[in-house]
Parts: structure tokens; C-alpha cells; sequence
């Protein structure tokens, strides 16, 4: 009877969405990172961040994968060993950006300004770039033109 309940328990998991039993973003990191412009390591997976001004931010080693970074501002900002693959920069500023050992594998840059962005050791494969203004960025390698 205990294998049986175990059978029907992993049953019952496979129901529940990939989504919530996904780690929610930590209380405060996304407040902490807005106040003070400085978050390196933080775990922002999946934060809404939609037009948020993080000029000069310091976000080296921080996890943004699958996170919601449309319109937002990250000029300047140290984003060094980032994790930002399958994030949405639609229409984000990245101008002067470092982005030394970045992982952007299936990010969406349609629309970034990616201006003069210090990007050695980037990964890109299957980024989306069209309508990207990469004007001194190095970043294409590997990419999809979709």
C-alpha cells in the first residue's frame, strides 16, 4: 500500500505547473535592487523589472533568466557573469553596458539599444536581435537575425 501511495503522489505532481514549483524571486531582492542600485548575486529569476532605471547598476553574478526586462534602462551597468538566458530586453538600453561573460542564449534583444556594450566571452546563441542598435557591440556571435 506505501508504493501505491507513493505511485498516486508522483502522479499528482506532474499535474501541478513547471511554473509553481519554480523558486518565487526572494522577498526584497527586486526593492533592494531598485533603492540601491546594487544587487551582485542576487536571485532575480523571473522578476518583472518592465522599464525599471538601473543606470550604473552593479548586478555582477546576478541570475536574471526568464526575467521581464522591456524598456528597462541598464545603462552602464556591471552585469559581469550574468545570468540572462531567455530574458525579454525588448527595448532595453544597454549603452556602455559591461557585459564580460554574459549568458544571453535565448534572450530577446528586438528593439535593445546596445550601444558601445564591453561584451568579451558573451554567449549568445539563439538570441533575438531585429531592430537592435548594436553600433560597437560585439555581440552577434552565434545569434538568430528572427
Amino acid at each position: 500500500m506505501v508504493a501505491l501511495r507513493g505511485h498516486r503522489l508522483s502522479f499528482l505532481l506532474l499535474l501541478v505547473p513547471l511554473q509553481v514549483l519554480a523558486a518565487p524571486v526572494p522577498p526584497g531582492a527586486v526593492e533592494r535592487l531598485l533603492e540601491h542600485g546594487a544587487c551582485p548575486g542576487c536571485d532575480l529569476r523571473r522578476a518583472a523589472l518592465t522599464e525599471a532605471h538601473l543606470i550604473g547598476a552593479d548586478l555582477r553574478q546576478v541570475d536574471l533568466r526568464e526575467a521581464d526586462l522591456r524598456g528597462a534602462n541598464l545603462e552602464g551597468a556591471d552585469l559581469s557573469g550574468a545570468l540572462l538566458s531567455g530574458a525579454d530586453l525588448r527595448g532595453a538600453t544597454l549603452t556602455n553596458a559591461d557585459l564580460t561573460g554574459v549568458d544571453l542564449r535565448r534572450a530577446d534583444l528586438r528593439d535593445a539599444v546596445v550601444i558601445n556594450a564591453f561584451s568579451p566571452r558573451v554567449q549568445t546563441q539563439g538570441i533575438r536581435y531585429v531592430g537592435a542598435d548594436l553600433t560597437g557591440s560585439d555581440l552577434i556571435i552565434g545569434g538568430d537575425h528572427w
